[in-house]
Order: C-alpha cells, then sequence, then structure tokens
C-alpha cells in the first residue's frame, strides 16, 4: 500500500501529520480492515494501493499459440487477363477430421471442395471441377490450442482447366488476390522430374517427361535452367568417363553422389564398412534378441546408413516444395516408395519397405557398373603435394587391420555420417577443416525451498 499526498497539502503540513489509529497494535492483514476507522486529516490525500502484476510470457518465451499472427497481405498480381492462365496455390485449406476420407486419401475429396468453395467465395460446392484441382500437401494438426484435429490441405487449381470445366468460375477468379501465407498465384510451377530421368536427360538420351507430375510435363526452358543452376554451374562438359571416384559411405548421402557419378559416367566404387541390408538385418536381429554386438554391423554402420531401422523418416527443414527435394522424393518413387510421400505433410518409408528400396538402388548402380566392397573400412586418406590421389582400405573384422591396399582415384567422396569417429580423427591428422554443426539444447533448473 502507498500513501500519496495531494499536491495541494501545505508544506508544513506535509511532515507534520500523525494517523491515530484505533488500535495499538494492528498485524499486517488488518491494515486494510481498520484504516477505514482512522482518523483521517482534514486536508486531501491520495491512496493507491499496488498489486502484484502477473508474470507474462515475451518475446521468445512466448508459446507459439500466444504469439500474434501475421497480417495478411495482399499482393496484386496484375491484369486480370493474364488470371486466365497459370495456377492459384490454396495454402492451409482445414477439412475436419471427421469429413476427411482418412490420412492414406491423397486425392480431392467432397469435403475439400467445401473448404476450397468458402475461399474463392463460391455458392455450390457439388458443382466445383475436382479435375481442376490437385493436392500439393496433407497434414495433420491437432495442437492444443484448436477446438478439435484437423487436416490441412495445401491445392492448387488449374485456372484454364478450370474454366474450361467450369465457366461459372469466371465471376469469381478475378476477385481472388494473394495472401501471404493463405492463397499465393504461380504462373508456370515447376515440377521436376525424378533424378535419374533429369539426368539422362542432359546427356539427351532420353525425353523429359514426368509421370507423377500434378501439371503435365517438364518444360524444356525449366529444364535448361534448373541444369545451369544446379546440376552444371560452370557449363562445362558433363562428361566424366576417364574420372575414377571413390565414395566412401553407403548412407543417403553416398548413394545418390554414386548415383549421379554413374549416371553422368564416371567409374564409381563405393566403400563401406558395414554389411548388405540382407545381412544387417539378421546382425540386428541378434544384437536385439542374443545382445551379440558386430562392431561394423548394427544399427549404425551398413548399407543404408543410420536411418535404414529408424522408421526411413524423410523430414527437412529446406523446403518441402522445393525442386531438390521433389526431385530426391521422385527418386525414391522410382526405386519402390509410395506415391504419398509427395503429399504427407511429414512422410516416411518404413523400415520394411526402405529394405525393398535399398535393394532396388543397390541393383539399379550395379548395372550401371559401380563397384560395391562391403565389409571394407577406409584406414587413411593418400595424399600427394596436398592433393587427395586415393585411399588405404582393409577388411572390417574389428580393431587389427587385415589385408591392407591401397585404391588410386581422383576423387573421393567422403559420406561417412557422424558415427565413424576414426574417420574424423583421420582427417583431423591430416589437417583438414572441419567445422562442427551447430545445435540446440534446453536446460531446465529446478530449485527446491526447505523449512528453516
Amino acid at each position: 500500500m502507498e500513501l500519496k499526498m495531494g499536491s495541494n497539502l501545505p508544506s508544513n503540513a506535509r511532515t507534520g501529520f500523525t494517523l491515530q489509529p484505533f488500535r495499538t497494535q494492528l498485524y499486517p492483514w488488518q491494515h486494510l480492515q481498520s484504516i477505514s476507522i482512522w482518523q483521517r486529516p482534514k486536508w486531501r490525500t491520495q491512496m493507491k494501493i499496488r498489486c502484484v502484476r502477473k508474470t507474462e510470457r515475451r518475446g521468445k518465451r512466448k508459446y507459439p499459440s500466444e504469439r500474434r499472427k501475421p497480417r495478411e497481405k495482399q499482393i496484386d498480381t496484375g491484369d486480370t487477363k493474364t488470371r486466365q492462365d497459370g495456377y492459384w496455390r490454396f495454402v492451409k485449406v482445414p477439412v475436419p477430421v471427421e469429413k476427411d476420407p482418412g490420412k492414406d486419401h491423397i486425392g480431392v475429396s467432397d469435403a475439400l471442395m467445401e473448404s476450397i468453395a468458402r475461399y474463392i467465395k463460391f455458392p455450390v460446392p457439388g458443382i466445383l471441377p475436382k479435375g481442376a484441382f490437385s493436392v500439393v500437401r496433407k497434414s495433420f494438426d491437432a495442437r492444443k490450442c484448436l477446438k478439435e484435429p484437423k487436416f490441412v490441405y495445401t491445392v492448387d487449381m488449374d485456372v484454364k482447366e478450370a474454366l474450361n470445366l467450369q465457366p461459372r468460375l469466371w465471376d469469381f477468379i478475378p476477385d481472388l488476390c494473394s495472401k501471404t501465407g493463405k492463397l499465393e498465384y504461380i504462373s508456370s510451377p515447376a515440377c521436376p522430374s525424378d533424378l535419374i530421368s533429369l539426368l539422362r536427360d542432359c546427356k539427351g538420351t532420353s525425353s523429359t517427361v514426368v509421370p507423377d507430375s500434378p501439371h503435365g510435363m517438364f518444360t524444356e526452358a525449366i529444364e535448361k535452367k534448373w541444369v545451369k543452376e544446379k546440376v552444371n554451374p560452370s557449363n562445362g562438359p558433363l562428361n566424366l568417363k576417364k574420372h575414377k571416384v571413390v565414395v566412401v559411405g553407403s548412407g543417403p548421402a553416398g548413394l545418390f553422389a554414386s548415383l549421379v557419378l554413374a549416371e553422368l559416367g564416371a567409374k564409381v566404387t563405393i566403400i563401406e564398412r558395414g554389411q548388405p541390408v540382407e545381412k544387417r538385418g539378421r546382425d540386428i536381429g541378434a544384437l536385439i534378441v542374443r545382445r551379440q554386438l558386430k562392431s561394423e554391423s548394427n544399427l549404425c554402420f551398413g548399407e543404408g546408413g543410420a536411418g535404414t531401422w529408424s522408421d526411413g523418416k524423410l523430414i527437412t527443414k529446406i523446403g518441402k516444395n522445393s525442386d531438390n527435394v521433389q526431385m530426391v522424393l521422385k527418386t525414391l518413387i522410382h526405386f519402390g516408395a509410395p506415391a504419398s510421400i509427395l503429399i504427407d505433410g511429414k512422410p516416411h518409408l518404413g523400415t520394411d519397405r526402405l529394405v525393398r528400396i535399398l535393394l532396388n538402388f543397390r541393383k539399379h548402380l550395379q548395372e550401371m557398373g559401380v563397384q560395391i566392397m562391403f565389409g571394407t573400412r577406409m584406414d587413411d586418406l593418400l595424399v600427394r603435394q596436398t592433393q587427395v590421389v586415393g585411399v588405404q582400405v582393409s577388411d572390417a573384422g574389428g580393431d587389427s587391420r587385415t589385408n591392407l591396399r591401397k585404391i588410386k582415384s581422383d576423387a573421393v567422396v567422403l559420406a561417412v555420417g557422424h558415427s565413424a569417429r576414426d574417420v574424423y580423427e583421420k582427417l583431423l591428422g591430416q589437417n583438414v577443416l572441419l567445422i562442427p554443426k551447430d545445435f540446440a539444447v534446453s536446460e531446465t533448473t529446478y530449485s527446491c525451498m526447505e523449512d528453516t
């Protein structure tokens, strides 16, 4: 409690007044009860009671549900005549769980058409042409801040196809305006094909066809631009037939690196300290059931990498709809992955499917002339005048090195993963600059109060 006196109080009275309480001794909780019976001074006073304020989370301490939502900015998409072509992308289209066909359904449902009709303010959802819409992304939102869980869609609408199938849409499409995070206008979305088709098109051995693309063919202009920016930025020749390349590791990075190099004509040799996926599965079973650990064939080492026996999750933060991610996913579909991974918000392959995919991947690499050496460990790099000229390998059977040999090459690709600590020690011995990867760690402090 704070006692504040008015400004019209005399100077001699500001410090000379006294309060005469009714009781001679008061407990702290009795002050507010007895203040009304005190003899107040004649002059005017102001009394203010300060209470403890509720602590509020601010900035990064706020929960996502407490943060302010960004304002929807409208973007001018140009003349209405240009909107007769291209695509409108509807983002975060909600569909209640009880109305959705299910998580495995990746097509356009009636409930989804009702939500899209509300977006474009179309009065009759039943006459909207489903053939003009294609699902780009589907995810499940079950956050606590929501009243009920729901499915969230990202849908593309082909304007030209929609107007051909339903001319009444022309009264509603010109009124659409791009809104950040809700509605986007795309003139010509890029639809890259899988990595194998793209690389063969670079060599001119096949035509560019995109069977899984919801928007049809992958145009020649987009292909040339993508090849110039991603595959061959220096505009040099793509012929690598005279080069020998050693790839260390057969995880995702090693397999895709070998695929690209082999398709471009290089002579590739893969060195893997673990075992093929069939034998690796038996070794992991012996570890789980009989507690028999093999140091070079386990959950960390072997064909497919450490993620083979962790459900094959395909989670990335570099853009789910980007060209590079779509190209990798379509390559996995080429080797037997389900087509739903292109649409699922958090796709995963599953260990049972991933084993079959790896078998198809290995068969394709061997048909391309790639030599795969399982049970072989890289011991050191061969360096000549600061230039890597090959690797020194041995049989991976334990700590002892047997069958030492050297493999010379024009280049070495290290795709060893995070568990090959001996490789990183060798790199430090070769004075190779290593940069640690950033990671976040949260800390929670608990304090215990004891009675004194």
